[in-house]
């Protein structure tokens, strides 16, 4: 039964070390009566790994079991000695090849939950966590190619994938890196993911078992020595271990937990049951979801195109979903009750004019009025949007709300909108994830002609800013051409794409994050809008950078500030998830090694763009040059 929790469930397996198997029902109907959702057992017979026929299954037949129960109760793990790389001989390799892939086609031919994978020799044999790196490569060739031939590639009668064929692998810093040349060499196979082992490495550091957070961790081992004893001799997980799993916890990982070892059990207070119960209270223990992580967990890891309103017009929809931000509009009233507080301190006679550029369905508006009410002084506000669906949002709030009748609703765009007179404050809410990505800069530009010589911008300055990350999942959606759940294309485009993401499976290589772009406003002189920045950051593990992510921070007024940035993030706001901007080559970089980046905001009449390239480590090609892949309509 699966441990509960808010908002995931827990499914916790255990290992069973029988074979051959003669009543695999009873071991399933005692696993269930034990609490355990699933069991891993050996594909293979002792001494019965083998060539086709040749090859003897831990069970009698596929028969004993049927389908449903195979793929929802069972997980097969693949016998240690069919490693082909730990072979002395090309023939003996390619025998051990051919027992691989037997195993593998049997366990497709059950149809099970999952499939482990015996650990890369790679991973073994390493020293003072280094990988070997000679030779290895036999084993992770074999399995991608069973994975690109179509080995597994059958869909579950309920919908979802079948068996993932998942790499066994120690938590420690050699075990990532024999999981990265293994999924490397099966080119990201969407079918491979990780069993992680968990054995206390006091090797490693926290920082690099951070790098699992990015992984495709499917399973969580712990095996009999992972668990220590406490003072009153019940298991417990060490502490470097015991924080790792409570992180992976949100990961929707599922546990194989080992029953303890005879000459580690010392009382009865040391049981596969015990274990069990230890799992089930540390999970318990989560803290629960804010109202903003759970608006966020639904959108995990989903690749989304960012919005652009300037040349298309919002849905109803997406305006009712930014409008329940309960922190943007709080920030935005507090923005403009300061103004009106200066402008009052300053000796200034009410009104004051408003001037709010889509407006969409008028929560800027509301947000204004608000603070005129707090303010108590006089204030006209002209509402302009160019979109006809908003505009009868807005003139039916004028028509039923109180205080909106001194609004005045105008059905026109606002940089081509001649205003009755100049404002006193212009307000806008344009930014993009990566602060100008939805063209603010030139939209404000185009309608701060409605200001007097005095009058404000809210927001008076964005900075976008960058930081190198390590997104394996989402670089191979992107490569796919997987965004919003819908699979493309895939190719060079969509690598050369920006996308609106939530990072979840996610891990930063380093923790500077580096301004890139800044603009303010009002620009009176109308400097361009074009920009260059050269970011360089510094490697503080070894990693793989698939892209970076791009936040904003963007001060209103005064002390009034919106910011997704995670150094000044605005707590519980979500009306902005980060950006990535994805590398067409992902770049595999040591601890101490220099990234260099370059980037590039560019125009023309039609259009704007970015275009980004690195020349350190090694020169990489611009992308979107041109804007050829990923234009921002004027």
């Amino acid at each position: 039964m699966p441990v509960r929790g808010d908002p995931d469930c827990l499914e916790v397996g255990c290992v069973i070390q029988q074979s051959p198997i003669d009543d695999i029902k009873s071991i399933l109907q005692q696993a269930a009566g034990d609490k355990f959702d699933f069991v891993s057992l050996p594909l293979a017979a002792p001494d019965g790994q083998g060539v086709d026929a040749d090859f003897t299954p831990s069970v009698q037949s596929c028969r004993v079991l049927s389908g449903e129960k195979w793929h929802s109760h069972v997980v097969g793990t693949v016998s240690e000695s069919v490693d082909p790389d730990a072979s002395s001989s090309f023939e003996k390799s390619e025998h051990a090849r051919a027992c691989l892939e037997t195993e593998l086609k049997w366990a497709s031919h059950l149809g099970l939950r999952a499939v482990l994978l015996p650990t890369p020799l790679a991973a073994k044999a390493c020293t003072n966590g280094e990988l070997n790196q000679s030779g290895g490569c036999a084993y992770g060739r074999a399995v991608g190619d069973l994975l690109h031939a179509g080995l597994f590639s059958m869909e579950a009668a309920h919908g979802e994938p079948m068996a993932p064929v998942a790499l066994r692998v120690p938590m420690g810093s050699h075990g990532w890196l024999a999981w990265n040349r293994f999924r490397t060499l099966c080119d990201y196979h969407h079918r491979l993911c990780v069993a992680l082992e968990l054995v206390a490495d006091k090797k490693t550091t926290d920082r690099e078992l951070e790098r699992w957070l990015a992984e495709p961790v499917r399973f969580v081992i712990l095996p009999s020595a992972a668990f220590l004893h406490n003072s009153h001799g019940f298991p417990v997980l060490p502490k470097q271990t015991k924080a790792l799993l409570q992180r992976l916890f949100r990961y929707k990982v599922e546990i194989i937990v080992a029953e303890p070892a005879v000459d580690v059990a010392t009382s009865d207070h040391d049981s596969l049951q015990q274990r069990l119960s230890y799992i089930a209270r540390l999970f318990q223990q989560l803290p629960t979801l804010t109202q903003a992580e759970s608006f966020a967990h639904s959108h995990q890891d989903t690749l989304q195109a960012p919005l652009q309103p300037l040349a298309d017009n919002l849905e109803s929809e997406t305006y009712e979903l930014f409008e329940t931000d309960p922190v943007k509009y709080a920030n935005y009233e507090e923005a403009v009750y300061l103004f009106l507080q200066d402008r009052l301190a300053g000796g200034r006679t009410a009104p004051f004019y408003i001037m709010v550029v889509g407006a969409g369905r008028g929560p800027l508006v509301a947000a204004s009025i608000k603070a005129a009410q707090r303010a108590d002084v006089p204030v006209e506000i002209w509402a302009v949007d160019k979109n006809p669906n908003a505009v009868h949002a807005l003139r039916h709030r004028r028509r039923t709300e109180q205080g909106w009748q001194c609004v005045t609703v105008v059905a026109r765009d606002m940089r081509s909108w001649e205003a009755p007179r100049k404002a006193d404050l212009l307000v806008s809410e344009l930014l993009g994830s990566f602060g100008d990505n939805e063209l603010s800069p030139e939209c404000i530009d185009g309608a701060q002609r409605y200001l007097a010589d005095d009058g404000v911008s809210i927001p008076q300055s964005y900075t976008a800013a960058l930081t190198p990350v390590s997104a394996p999942g989402l670089w191979a959606d992107a490569r796919h051409g997987c965004s919003g759940g819908v699979i493309g294309g895939g190719g060079t485009k969509d690598l050369e794409t920006a996308y609106v993401v939530n990072f979840h499976h996610a891990f930063y290589p380093t923790k500077v994050i580096k301004d890139c772009f800044e603009f303010k406003h009002p620009n009176w002189s109308l400097q361009s809008n074009d920009r260059y920045a050269e970011l360089e950051f510094e490697m503080e593990t070894d990693a793989v950078v698939h892209g970076f992510a791009a936040y904003f921070d963007c001060c209103l007024y005064g002390s009034a500030r919106i910011s997704i940035h995670p150094q000044t993030f605005s707590a519980g706001m979500f009306s902005w998830f980060p950006m990535f901007f994805p590398l067409r080559n992902p770049e595999f970089l040591r601890k101490g090694s220099k990234l260099r980046s370059h980037w590039w905001r560019r125009h023309d009449n039609k259009n704007v763009w970015y275009e980004w390239a690195l020349s350190e480590p090694a020169p990489s090609p611009v992308h979107n040059p041109g804007g050829r892949s990923w234009p921002l309509g004027l």
